[in-house]
């Protein structure tokens, strides 16, 4: 078309380029975005299932470690074998708790079992705790807690030896209350609540380990 029959007409040819062309750059801006927030996503899960193993990794590695610090002696010796156990429902501890068992020749060497309670001043508050052979309490320890810090948080091992008391005792050895309300167990001034729960938390757990089955429980793993 001419120049002078453009202008008469007021045909702008660079406009209707770009008309053409606009829906080609949306589509190429839209799979260029595409690209982008693929690869992130592809990253993102990359990143996610290495610290998922790392996680496991150091979580199997704590509660070994944990298991070996609160067995006995002679639950440790060369040659035992430790099953972990799914306690899934228990009205003494709470759900989804578990029981690890060392054993050598088919003889129950000890038992290291985790429990809950709601009575803490913050819950949940889990407990895990070593038991002899005779289902006596070997040394108890917090596994999770939510209690206040400076306050509810002294019974824990890293403040003092609050939970010792509970060392050698069984289900029927005492009254398991803090001395406040009738019991022969100490408690924390400032910290009666969380005191008293622990009392009561391994009294419940001393109920459980005496009434469990482990024949009937479901094996979990100790990697």
């Amino acid at each position: 078309m001419h120049d002078d029959m453009k202008k008469v007409l007021g045909v702008d040819e660079n406009k209707d380029q770009k008309s053409t062309f606009k829906p080609l750059r949306a589509f190429i801006a839209g799979l260029s975005l595409s690209i982008v927030a693929g690869a992130c996503c592809a990253l993102v899960m990359f990143v996610d299932s290495s610290t998922k193993d790392v996680i496991a990794q150091n979580e199997s590695h704590s509660i070994k470690a944990r298991i070996n610090d609160l067995l006995p002696p002679e639950a440790k010796v060369k040659g035992h074998v430790i099953t972990c156990y799914n306690v899934r429902k228990d009205p003494h501890i709470g759900h989804n708790q578990k029981l690890f068992v060392s054993s050598k020749d088919h003889e129950i060497l000890g038992y290291v079992l985790t429990y809950q309670t709601s009575q803490g001043y913050s819950n949940p508050l889990v407990m895990i705790a070593g038991f002899n052979s005779d289902k006596s309490v070997y040394k108890a320890d917090i596994h999770y807690s939510l209690e206040t810090p400076g306050l509810g948080d002294k019974v824990d091992r890293d403040h003092g030896n609050f939970l010792d008391q509970f060392n050698g005792e069984n289900l029927h050895s005492h009254a398991w209350e803090v001395k406040k309300y009738g019991g022969d167990f100490d408690y924390i001034t400032g910290a009666t609540i969380t005191s008293r729960a622990t009392v009561i938390a391994t009294y419940n757990a001393l109920e459980a380990l005496n009434s469990i089955d482990i024949h009937t429980l479901s094996k979990c793993k100790v990697h």
